[in-house]
Order: C-alpha cells, then structure tokens, then sequence
C-alpha cells in the first residue's frame, strides 16, 4: 500500500486560520509516476459560531482510481490553540467515531491492524501543532468517507468585528460541494473583495442565523468567510450545560480600549537569532526589516547577537549608531541556515541585556529541554506558519515579555508592539465560592477572552487592566446561571482554554488526562477508528459507546489471562537462556561429535578401498586430530580469562553511496568540505541519506563539529519520524556523542515504548557512557516487561540477545550494581570469540545477517549452526531486528560478515534503509575489540552487501 498527501485537502487545511492568499500549497506525494492521485469527490463544511468560537466539520468523500488499495495521510498545520476534536471514518458502510487514547497506544494499535489490513484511522498532532490524519484502507477504485472536526477562536477583523476565513482554492473538480453556517445571536456580513467568496444569505431562525450553499461539478477558487459583530459592552452572559461534566459553564468577551504607552528606549539588547534548517520556513526577509525598523527607533546602543542551531555558533557584539548597524545586518544576511534546533543552547537565562528579542520557530528538536527563568524580558518573534507557539509564548509570558506571530501581524504591528508596554489583565474580584476555575490570559490588547464554570443563580464578575500595577480599565459582568443553554458548547471553550493555559505551563501528564477527558488531540493523544471491538480490547481502548457492552465483557477476561501470560512468558524465557546456556557450555564436545561422526564415514569409505597399512595409521592420526579439540572455556574461571593465544583483528569496509555527491566531496580540499557541502544542500536538502553520507565522511576526516551538524538535520526533516530520529541517534552513538545520543533515545522511548528497540538504543547507549546502572535497567526492561504478543510474534528470540549484553555488564560490573530485581535464572556470563549484530531503523523490513567461516560454510537463517560451532539467531523478518552470529571459539582464518537486504512489506514510501553491524572479537574479555560499521541500503537494490571481515592468526 502507498502513502499520498493528498493537495485538496492540504489546500483546505493549510489555509486555515491564517486568511492568507500566499501560502504554498504542499504539493503531490506518489511512490511513482503511475500512481493516480487519490481525489476529493465531495465535500461538505458545517460551521457553528458562538461569540468569538467557531467548530467547523468537513463530511469528505476520497476516491481512489488505482488499481490497488492506498494509504493517506494528510498533514495540516493549524494556529496557536487550535484543535482537532472529531475523526469518524466509514468501516462497512457505518461512520465509526474516533476515541481519545494516548499517542504511543494508538501508534501500536493502526501500525498492528494496519498490519492485517484492515481498516483504522488516526489524527494526531507533532510539535508546532501540525495535525496530520492517516486513513487506511482507501479501497482500488473505490471510496472512503471521513469527517474531521476542530475548533478556533475568531481573530478580530477590526475593533467591530470578528473575522471567520477558511481558503477553498481545490483544483479538483468536486461532484457535490455544500456549505451550512450557523452564527448564535449576532447577524453575520458578507466580506466584499477581490477574492469571490462563496454567495452567503443568512436568515434568522430562533435564536441563530443560518445559511446554506451548494454545487455539483464545481472547481472551488473561493473563500468561505465572513464578519460577526462584537459585543460593545458585556454587562451579562448566560452559561451553558456540560456534556462530560454536569458543571454550568461561561464565555465572555470584551474588546479592550487598545491605549498604547511606549516604553522607555533599550540601551542593550541581545538578538538570539535561530539559524537551523528550519529557517528556510521562516520569511528572513520580513524579520530583517522588524529589526532595521526598530534600530531605528532605538537609535543608539550595545547590541549582542547570539545564533544557533544544534548548538551555539556565533557571539559577536555591535554598536548601533543613528539608529543603523549595517554590520550586524551584513552578519545577519550572510547565515546559511543548516542542522537541528537545540533552543537551549543560547544561556537565555543569565543574559541581562535590557530585553531579549529571539528569532525562532521555536521547534526545539536537538538537546535537552529545560524550564528556564529569565532576568530579562524576551520578545519572541516567528514567521513560520509551523511552530511551537506554546513555547515562545511560555518564553515571553515568564520573562514579562511579548510573543509576536509574525505570519500573521504586519511589520507595522510587530514594531509598534515592541515600542509598547503590553495592557494585561492584573486581577479579578468574584465569589470563589460559586465561581470556579476561571481562566484568562494575561495580554489584554484587543480581543480579550475568558472562561470558567460558575454555580448558584447569578454571580457578578469584576476585571481589572492595565500596566504593571496601575489600573487603567474595569470590567463588571453578571453571570447568569437561570438561563441556561443546554448545549455543551461553553464546556468545549472551557476545555480549549484550560488546554491551552497546561501547555503553558508544560505539565505533559495533566495535558494527556485533560485530552481524553475532553475528547481533545494534543501532542501527547490521538483520535483512533478501529473496526472490530477486539481490536479495542487488544490495546485497551474504550471504544465508541456502541461497542461499550461488548468492550467490558471482554477486557475483565484479559485482565485475568495477563497475569498469567507475564508468569508463563517468564518462564518459558528461563528455559530458553537455560538451553543457550547448554550451548555454551557443550558446544565444543557438540562440535567434535559432529567431526567424529564425519571422520568415521571417511573411515568406512577408505575401508572399501584396498588401502596400505601405512595409508591407514595416517588416517587414523588425522581422525584423531580432528576429535581431540581441547576448549578455551573448560570451565568458570577459563571462562573468564584471556586464554586464547590467537590474535584478532576487524576489518570493516568504508561505507560509501555512490552518489554523485560523495564525489564532489572527495574531489574537495578537507578544510572547504563544509562549504561544499552547503553548496549541494539545495539539490538534496529533502533526502536523508545526502546527510547521513555527508556527515559519516565528515567525521572520518575528524570534523566532528561539522559533521555532527550536518547530522542533525535529521531531527529537521520531519518531526517524530521514529525512523529518522533512530538512525540519527545511532549515528551520534556511533561517533561518541552519547550526551546528544540518550536525548534522542528518549524520545524515541516516549513514543514508542511499546517496543523492546527503545529500550535497547538506551541501554546499550547508557553502557557506552558508563552508565552501568541505567543501562541494566533498560536492558532488563526487554526481559521483564509484558510486551503484546504482536511484538513477540514479529521480534523471536530477541530476549536472550539482550540477556549477552546484560549479563556483559553484570560480569564487569556487578560489584557496583544493584541486581537485586533480576531473576537468578538470567544471570550467566558467555564469552565468545566472535559476537557480530546487526539492527536496522526501518519497520516491516527484512535484513539478514550472514557469516562465512574459514571453511567456507556460510551461517544464516537457513544454517543456523556450523561444523565450527556457529550460531544465528532467529531470523527477524518484520523490521529493526537484531540479528546476532555467535562463535564461542574461532579457528584461525578469515570470516567473512554479509548483510542482505530481502525485502520490505511497508506501506509507505522507503528512504534508504540504515543497517548497523557492531562486530565484537573476544566478546566479553578484558581485551574485547568492537567496531561498528552502518550502512545505508536502498530498497530498489535488494541484495547481499560485504560488512568486512574478521582475522584470527596465531
């Protein structure tokens, strides 16, 4: 099956919120030429307002005209505050609604039922509140239907009126398009422009104004948007009934007198400029003119400036003179915008500059995340239309500083604010008894909005604005609780604000139970459609309430089998490091059984001949030479020692893409290879391998600062792509960049601790840094937790590997550990003289691991155990592995180290695939050697790639 972005509705959504004319459209994504795009047949938008808030549903009819079934996923990035809060899809011709569910858990359950093809749906949300739906299965020629909700707060048009635009500029001819508008209480106006608008005639009907639209055989290059008057003065407003609470809640909005008072001139500022890949979404352009503008306000004074990316580039100072400083804007204007953004890695919180002014998407994706306190005030400034607005507005409001979105305000406006004192809201007066959590911003300018629950029949409500302490303007309002609405949607406006006021104050365990409390999809949840109830009950999902009863029934059941399945796997896991442990210790006599049976079968075949006597002494010498093998590993203290008097050494070929990139950088002088390479960045910015190649040559030619920028870009390209992030962070740990390692393991491990893999990468990367402690808890993890069985179904066997490692670490370190929590049974050291594992970054694919012995006998999935006493592990077909060869004693000669690529049954289009071979000789011993090769392989080219090679010499 196969992916599409599909541009209609990208259209729709890219435009949402932003009423902008200008926005690049994403553009077609198909695995290759011949794929038919899927269409967008019919759709239908339903808008209700009340007040300043809008929910508005699109009813979408895809059609998919290829021959085989498709995937889509459609990505939309949505303002600051805005949420989903609806997904259905058709499943057998019924819509089935989507359930609130953690992230991680609804990852599990779409990629396991995707698996058996049949049919889930998911909306979920990475950082910078970019929202993206999958649907699966989109049948061949044939239809899927899906609805999707979300809801806004109304920006101001002007100081009358609230503006409500939705862009429907779709390309593709629509067989039925129909629009329905309701506006609780104020009569809407039509917007009269250049731009057509849909033809919008309200009429009065009870206490709302409704109107309706509709079209066949229509290609849309029109705007659905029109104005609602504010309220002049609020002096009352009703409440109305919760739906998943009985609480009585209320929404007021008052239009702020927007008095400006200009603030005292900086002498010193500090510019943090972001200069990461994402700065190509940024317009530079626009920010360079908001800092020219306001230099010339500032007229004189100091000037730092301090640009990042994965980490802190440039810290220079300027003097501004008659209010110009060209020689920060010539520093400025000549960045070349490259790597991840670690928004940490400027020390914002011992800057004490008069003010702070940042430039950043604020998309923080490289580096660890800390809570900072400021002594100075920051204004953050963004010009994406992707970013974590959460973050910079968090910046601004703790600093007592301002966030500007400079996407949507003009020069003029931004400029004009960073002279100002910002009016906010100081305090409230109001009976705590009957009023409840009531929740207001702090910045009053404009448009200013609240929410809370209230009890009791009428309760007055009184605010208070200004700058700093001084009150400049009070508002009283009743709240009327004796004319309630039975309409829960005062509990959706809550439930928006209460989310938007947690991601503020970054409490991430609050905003997950708040999310699926109130139906809501935030960073941590996501809006899941399964089909059948026991696909629910697999992954604990409490499913729509048509399938309650059933739900219920048969999680008490699971309930009861999990217990006994977590004692019966343990147990099962005992006996099979049990038999690797029998391996161990008699594989040697196992391994001179086999050559005496093969020596006597020699023997018989002589026997037939007339043969001399003498012929026949030295055949029986040479049968005796073949049996009589004596081991390095007799016993516990051999073991343990340095007793092979063989030496080893690795040889890892140099991983190189044939790429006509690589060429160009080899033809270049080492000391100009970051230029050049910024130089080919524009042809392949979006592809993956161009950076993991760059940066693996880079730090052979020990540029490790350049190279570990370059490598960065990875955590750009898309964000919490498992994949991307995976390789990325094996790379680092390859290269010893452990720090930046773990903080990328980790949130891998957030999203995806439903696979023993999150785990391993920390652990293993833990036991690098000499983190012994932390490493065996995460290794043991692996062994102890109850995994789903879809997980121990796709990934066999990958216990014992873990429990070599583990056991590597107890063996050498266990003095200073605490392994009071792991079971006696796993506790075993086996040292080997070879120890080769490969893993790799991608799901649903199949690498092998091969290894040819002196002999020429070739180890795999299909000859798991050699003459020499080799040993494969089990073979991993459905993505990541690992796959380990183990040799307890080696013979001299040279082994040779494969990886072939089988295959993939992903659903989605492949990049190259990463695939990391660690190849250990004398595993386990004081002078154990390791060397890590990783390699990228291209789906299209399936087939054997040489490793290296491994040599024992006497």
């Amino acid at each position: 099956m196969n992916r599409l972005i599909f541009t209609s509705v990208l259209a729709i959504w890219a435009n949402i919120l932003f009423g902008q004319n200008d926005i690049a459209f994403p553009t077609i994504s198909t695995p290759s030429e011949n794929d038919i795009p899927v269409e967008l047949k019919r759709l239908h938008i339903d808008v209700f307002v009340t007040g300043n808030f809008a929910t508005t549903t699109f009813e979408m009819l895809f059609y998919n005209d290829n021959e085989r079934v498709m995937e889509g996923e459609l990505n939309f990035p949505l303002d600051n505050g805005v949420t989903v809060s609806r997904f259905a899809l058709d499943v057998n011709g019924e819509m089935r609604e989507g359930v609130v569910v953690e992230k991680e858990k609804a990852t599990q359950a779409f990629e396991a039922v995707s698996r058996r093809r049949i049919d889930p749906g998911l909306v979920e949300v990475s950082k910078g509140n970019n929202f993206k739906a999958r649907i699966y299965p989109i049948p061949a020629k044939g239809y899927k239907k899906a609805i999707l909700s979300f809801e806004q707060e109304l920006t101001s048009a002007d100081n009358n009126n609230y503006i409500y635009q939705l862009s429907l500029n779709l390309k593709s001819i629509l067989e039925k398009f129909s629009v329905k508008v309701e506006v609780v209480m104020n009569k809407p106006t039509k917007i009269e422009g250049d731009h057509p608008n849909i033809n919008l005639n309200f009429e009065k009907v009870r206490n709302s104004f409704i109107s309706e639209y509709e079209d066949d055989n229509i290609e849309l290059e029109n705007s659905l948007a029109f104005l609602i008057p504010k309220p002049q003065e609020v002096k009352e407003v009703i409440t109305y009934k919760g739906k998943v609470t009985s609480d009585n809640y209320f929404h007021i909005n008052l239009n702020i007198n927007e008095a400006e008072r200009k603030k005292e001139k900086p002498s010193d500022i500090t510019i943090v400029w972001d200069e990461s890949s994402s700065g190509k979404n940024r317009n530079i352009e626009k920010e360079l003119s908001i800092i020219e503008n306001y230099l010339v306000w500032m007229q004189e004074g100091e000037i730092e400036l301090k640009t990042f990316s994965n980490t802190l580039h440039l810290d220079r100072k300027f003097d501004l003179k008659n209010g110009k400083c060209p020689e920060l804007m010539e520093a400025l204007k000549s960045i070349q915008y490259d790597g991840a953004t670690n928004l940490y890695s400027v020390d914002l919180q011992n800057i004490k500059s008069d003010e702070i002014i940042l430039f950043s998407d604020g998309l923080s994706n490289f580096g660890e995340q800390n809570k900072l306190r400021f002594n100075s005030p920051v204004i953050c400034i963004n010009s994406s239309n992707l970013a974590d607005h959460n973050t910079l507005e968090s910046f601004a409001l703790t600093s007592d500083g301002v966030y500007l979105n400079a996407f949507k305000l003009t020069n003029d406006e931004i400029v004009r604010s960073m002279q100002s004192r910002q009016k906010h809201f100081i305090k409230s007066d109001f009976d705590q008894e009957n009023i409840k959590s009531f929740i207001a911003r702090r910045n009053a300018t404009g448009n200013f909005s609240f929410t809370g629950k209230a009890d009791g029949a009428k309760n007055e409500l009184v605010l208070y604005f200004g700058y700093g302490d001084e009150v400049t303007d009070t508002h009283s309002i009743v709240i009327d609780n004796t004319n309630r609405i039975e309409n829960n949607v005062g509990e959706r406006i809550w439930a928006q604000s209460k989310l938007k006021s947690l991601k503020l104050k970054g409490d991430g365990q609050e905003i997950l139970k708040h999310g699926k409390k109130f139906n809501l999809v935030t960073e941590g949840t996501s809006l899941i459609v399964l089909d059948e109830v026991e696909d629910y009950v697999n992954y604990e999902i409490t499913p729509p309430e048509s399938l309650r009863k059933r739900y219920y029934e048969l999680i008490s059941q699971r309930n009861k089998d999990n217990s006994q399945y977590k004692q019966e796997r343990l147990k099962q896991l005992c006996e099979n490091f049990e038999a690797d442990i029998n391996w161990w210790d008699t594989v040697e006599k196992q391994k001179a059984a086999k050559k005496s049976k093969q020596s006597e079968e020699i023997l018989m075949d002589f026997a037939v001949s007339e043969v001399a006597d003498e012929e026949e002494m030295v055949l029986e010498e040479m049968v005796f030479s073949m049996t009589e093998q004596t081991s390095d590993y007799d016993n516990e203290d051999d073991a343990n020692s340095n007793s092979s008097n063989k030496k080893a050494s690795i040889k890892l070929n140099k991983w190189e893409n044939d790429a006509s990139y690589m060429s160009d950088l080899k033809a270049t002088d080492p000391q100009d290879l970051y230029d050049q390479y910024l130089s080919l960045k524009p042809t392949y910015a979006e592809i993956p391998s161009f950076y993991f190649d760059v940066a693996t040559y880079m730090f052979q030619k020990s540029q490790r600062e350049k190279g570990l920028r370059v490598i960065s870009n990875l955590a750009e390209l898309e964000l919490e792509n498992t994949e991307l992030l995976r390789t990325l962070g094996r790379k680092l740990s390859e290269y010893q960049f452990y720090k930046e390692a773990i903080v990328i393991f980790k949130e891998i491990e957030s999203i995806r601790s439903f696979e023993p893999h999150s785990y391993i990468d920390l652990g293993l990367t833990y036991a690098e840094m000499g983190k012994y402690q932390q490493a065996l808890d995460h290794l043991y993890t692996v062994i102890d937790k109850v995994w789903d069985r879809d997980i121990i179904s796709r990934f066999p066997g990958i216990e014992l590997i873990v429990l070599h490692d583990m056991n590597k670490i107890i063996h050498n370190h266990g003095k200073e550990l605490d392994i009071s929590g792991v079971d006696e049974c796993f506790i075993y050291h086996m040292p080997l003289d070879i120890r080769i594992v490969i893993d790799w970054d991608a799901n649903e694919t199949d690498i092998d691991l091969w290894v040819t012995d002196p002999n020429g006998e070739k180890c795999s999935y299909q000859n798991k155990n050699t003459q020499l006493g080799g040993r494969m592990s089990n073979d991993i077909t459905a993505g990541y592995g690992p796959e380990e060869f183990r040799l307890k004693k080696a013979i001299e000669g040279n082994y040779n180290i494969e990886v072939n690529f089988y295959g993939s049954n992903k659903q989605t289009v492949l990049d190259n695939v990463s695939v990391r071979a660690i190849v250990y000789t004398r595993f386990g011993f004081d002078n154990e050697q390791k060397e890590i090769l990783t390699l990228q392989l291209e789906p299209s080219k399936e087939g054997e790639f040489t490793v290296g090679e491994l040599a024992f010499e006497k």
